[in-house]
């Protein structure tokens, strides 16, 4: 089964590093045996902003049916040695407060309030 990715609105000067956000029903994840687990990773969005900002989103613990996913908004300034000082962090098992969330601090960063 194919499941499409979320359609999130990302305002100009995002770059997107990789994007894994699907459709997933985290809520329906109960067992090791739940088809769509292997869609609840750690690395599953990052996004970068003019290179001192980046979203990431996973799922913690990796693979785990009774986990959440973890929203960070970090601020780095060396490329070459990422600080990671973390500037936001919001957990929740449910994907539509991970979206509203998402949306709010792309906006927020790109309006330089973050």
């Amino acid at each position: 089964m194919s499941l499409r990715l979320v359609p999130l609105r990302v305002p100009s000067g995002w770059k997107v590093c990789f994007n894994e956000f699907t459709e997933s029903d985290s809520d329906s994840s109960v067992d090791d045996n739940h088809e769509q687990l292997w869609e609840f990773k750690e690395d599953i969005l990052q996004l970068e902003y003019e290179e001192k900002r980046t979203l990431d989103l996973g799922w913690y613990p990796e693979f785990n049916p009774e986990g959440k996913y973890k929203l960070l908004l970090i601020y780095s300034t060396n490329k070459e040695q990422p600080d990671w000082k973390n500037l936001f962090s919001f957990e929740s098992r449910k994907t539509k407060e991970i979206i509203e969330k998402i949306e709010f601090l792309l906006n927020e960063v790109s309006k330089s309030r973050l």
